[in-house]
């Protein structure tokens, strides 16, 4: 029977869609749930497992993943009636807020807001990432910032 509580859906979705990415080397970052009720859109958000191989995420690899977890939706009868499944990699726009988010983007240049009165905004490349901060070098200096005091990171563009 299809369950019709979509708050917990993103959990159930990433329950079952984490495995089914694992096999192929991705790791889910998130999942959303938006659009009307009477046809949600599933928005899975993956990226490949390890950043350190270097390159994106594989438009074959999001197509098997896309299809895989479908089917396995559709199995498991999560969504009452039609559903619209999306499976996207983050893309550079989206917000750094996790330590893996931080990680995935090693030597790019990175703006950093902090939560409010824990500084101004800083911008520089972003050097080194632990479970306690986050270092950016900033003409030169290591600036670091605590994931306590940080509400988001997004990347600086080169254009």
């Amino acid at each position: 029977m299809a369950r019709h509580d979509h708050g917990q859906l993103p959990d159930r979705v990433r329950a079952l869609a984490a495995p089914l990415a694992q096999t192929l080397d991705v790791e889910v970052l998130d999942v959303e749930v938006g659009g009307p009720r009477n046809r949600p859109l599933i928005r899975v958000i993956a990226d490949v497992a390890d950043p350190a191989d270097g390159g994106g995420l594989d438009v074959e690899v999001v197509a098997t993943l896309s299809r895989r977890l479908s089917n396995t939706l559709d199995e498991h009868d999560l969504v009452a009636g039609p559903f619209t499944l999306e499976v996207t990699s983050p893309g550079v726009e989206r917000p750094l807020r996790a330590v893996r988010d931080f990680q995935r983007n090693l030597g790019r240049d990175v703006r950093i807001t902090r939560t409010p009165g824990t500084g101004d905004p800083v911008t520089g490349r972003l050097v080194a990432v632990d479970d306690e901060e986050v270092t950016l070098e900033v003409d030169g200096a290591d600036v670091r910032v605590a994931f306590t005091d940080l509400d988001h990171g997004k990347v600086v563009l080169p254009w």
